[in-house]
């Protein structure tokens, strides 16, 4: 058996254990979530209409995802929509197995196969990972100062500081991407992470970039109101709407592994919504589904393209 032979098998044993492996996390996910709480769907008039919007906004959300990520790696590679949607979500799927989902990068530029700008690619795909991360704390904290009187008991004033200095330094993180490459390339460990030939992004794609990202940042703070709504969680005024940022912002600073990340999303909802309602099983519900909706379905349509994967090269 010759070595393109071995590495085929090999890739192909490594995406059937990825996809099984992901498949059963999904399903294990959502039937212990629903099974513990089915009681309480039976008892209680959910409605429905809103978990439909926010089921039909899914496609909205990576929709837009999958538009930003094509228009950051366009100098290097040209993709259709409809391939960038597919390619994301099987990022998604691999993401599952990931500490923070982080291996959804890599995974999205390993689908673009035999590419051989893979590195600055990983670079702005980190970018508009970056961007979203950076669009999720600055609103996170308008979000805080807008619901602080829900976390005068939490040394606010202290909490707020520090997270408007990372909205800073993240800010100029951000900027700073152009020259990211440049500034690796003067370490030789790092060197290779970066290409001689990176592309630099003008302040207007960067402000492109920034915002796609808070389009989408909308739509999942819409999905997750439409979702609470569902379960009778009503957020009419601006400072309970607020504390959604605020529940984002705090799910993404802690870190989460693949058995831990549904336990760390509920328990934040809990902390946070619990602030305007005492229904907890509602709450869980509602961040269970909001999981289900953004993270579950797109993962197990993801499964469908991982044929397309090359973990392995020769």
């Amino acid at each position: 058996m010759n070595t393109k032979t071995i590495y085929k098998y090999f890739n192909l044993i490594l995406k059937i254990i990825i996809g099984v492996f992901a498949f059963v996390f999904i399903v294990y996910k959502i039937k212990s979530g629903l099974a513990e709480n089915l009681n309480y769907i039976k008892s209680t008039k959910v409605e429905y209409q809103y978990l439909v919007v926010s089921l039909f906004l899914m496609l909205l959300n990576w929709g837009v995802e999958s538009y930003k990520w094509k228009y950051i790696i366009r100098k290097y590679v040209q993709i259709n929509f409809f391939k960038a949607f597919k390619f994301v979500l099987t990022g998604v799927t691999i993401s599952l197995i990931t500490p923070n989902r982080v291996g959804e990068i890599p995974a999205r530029v390993m689908l673009l196969n035999g590419y051989e700008k893979s590195k600055d690619l990983v670079w702005l795909t980190t970018l508009g990972a970056f961007s979203q991360l950076l669009i999720t704390v600055m609103l996170g904290v308008v979000g805080l100062f807008f619901s602080s009187h829900y976390f005068k008991n939490y040394y606010f004033n202290f909490l707020f500081l520090v997270l408007f200095g990372c909205v800073l330094l993240l800010s100029m993180l951000f900027v700073s991407f152009q020259k990211m490459p440049s500034f690796f390339q003067k370490i030789p460990i790092l060197n290779k992470l970066s290409s001689k030939d990176f592309k630099e992004l003008s302040f207007v794609e960067l402000a492109n970039v920034l915002i796609l990202s808070a389009l989408r940042y909308a739509v999942f703070c819409l999905q997750y109101w439409l979702v609470l709504k569902a379960f009778s969680i009503h957020l009419d005024e601006i400072q309970e709407i607020m504390l959604i940022p605020v529940c984002f912002l705090i799910a993404s600073i802690i870190p989460t592994i693949l058995l831990s990340e549904i336990g760390v999303r509920t328990s934040v909802a809990v902390f946070v919504f619990g602030m305007v309602s005492d229904n907890v099983i509602a709450i869980i519900l509602a961040s269970l589904l909001l999981w289900i909706i953004n993270i579950a379905l797109p993962a197990f349509l993801g499964l469908f393209n991982l044929n397309q994967l090359t973990i392995l090269k020769e």
